[in-house]
């Protein structure tokens, strides 16, 4: 059982007994296998600041004790929602449906919210009606420590071009929007893929965008989750998402999958090599943040030369956002061009807590 603090259970008993309306918020989580780290996640939604708001966790089809957990819970706002597994996508769809308030946070079973996450969203979209759907920066959480702040566009154009040229501008779990605007646009795509690509397009072909320049998340990056395979699985589905976001905005018909797996099969051998490239730099690069926050920091340098080595410019790009608002003297005589160099200089500093997409 969440142990809440007793400001927040007063709070939740007074939002409790107004049962004759809905709650102004909805807050959509997904778990697949979560333990351990879904009770922390749990915890920190159930103990956020802002409570007029409803819980719904979908468990698509959990084989550990993730579910036991979850129909443990006995926190009025929270819905629990067992479904056979079948991805990402269709579960939040099905969550989707249960949700009820006007507008939507969505959340991963592997990070943590700080207190006031929903409390400064909320505030952000009441003043600021234009906008549709709000993210915010992240600490990077690893298993022992967390490190530094993900900075991110703000601006909607900003947002967009990094969107559309495959690169991070939105964390997907920090996310508040309006809920009549992702069922305007049908939820997320049908596709066992990676699936927040594509909504964040879409939503941005409606409505505005924006990012709360302050970190209201810690998202947890492990070495558990990265490998080639994935990695590869996350490109193609960011990739796929910009095909049909490109179409769309040039009048045309999306592609469907099919098609556009069979393009990616035709690929030339030297696109098949820098496509790889990409993912193996993205790997590595992710690992090297992971172990940065995790036990074993002596890694991070070799896993940010093999970064640097297969895609140079991607790797000054990624830390080129933090150079330009922490660059010091000390910074001057570091040459990125010099990956080995460059990698000891970061792995000294607290530029590594950032993770991207």
């Amino acid at each position: 059982m969440v142990d809440l603090n007793s400001h927040t259970q007063a709070l939740v008993n007074d939002v409790a007994v107004e049962t004759l309306r809905e709650p102004r918020l909805s807050v959509l989580m997904t778990v697949y296998n979560g333990l351990p780290y879904v009770r922390s996640a749990v915890e920190s939604i159930l103990n956020q600041t802002f409570v007029d708001f409803q819980f719904v966790i979908v468990d698509d089809g959990s084989t550990d004790q993730t579910l036991e957990y979850l129909q443990g819970l006995a926190d009025p706002r929270v819905t629990v929602v067992a479904r056979e597994n079948g991805g990402t996508a269709a579960a939040a769809n099905e969550g989707l449906s249960y949700c009820s308030g006007e507008l939507l946070a969505r959340m991963d079973a592997d990070d943590e919210a700080i207190p006031t996450r929903f409390e400064r969203q909320v505030q952000y979209l009441d003043q600021h009606p234009e906008i549709g759907l709000v993210g915010s920066y992240t600490w990077a959480l690893g298993e022992c420590r967390t490190g530094g702040v993900t900075p991110l566009p703000t601006d909607h154009e900003e947002i967009v071009d990094a969107l559309m040229a495959g690169r991070h501008a939105l964390s997907h779990p920090t996310l508040m929007m309006r809920t009549d605007l992702l069922e305007e646009i049908g939820g997320y795509w049908p596709y066992r893929l990676i699936d927040d690509w594509d909504m964040m397009l879409r939503m941005s072909e409606t409505t505005l965008l924006a990012n709360i320049p302050e970190p209201l998340l810690r998202y947890r990056v492990h070495r558990g989750s990265l490998n080639g395979e994935s990695m590869a699985k996350m490109r193609f589905s960011i990739d796929f998402a910009r095909a049909r976001s490109k179409s769309r905005r040039e009048g045309l018909l999306e592609p469907e999958l099919d098609r556009f797996e069979q393009g990616r099969d035709s690929q030339g051998s030297m696109e098949r090599i820098a496509s790889d490239a990409l993912c193996y730099s993205l790997m590595n690069y992710r690992i090297a943040v992971a172990e940065r926050n995790g036990p074993r920091p002596w890694l991070v340098v070799p896993h940010l030369v093999l970064a640097g080595l297969s895609m140079p410019d991607l790797v000054v790009l990624r830390v080129g956002r933090h150079l330009r608002s922490r660059w010091s003297a000390s910074v001057a005589s570091v040459s990125a061009s010099q990956p080995v160099l460059f990698a000891i200089w970061l792995s000294e500093t607290d530029l590594l807590g950032f993770t991207f997409g």
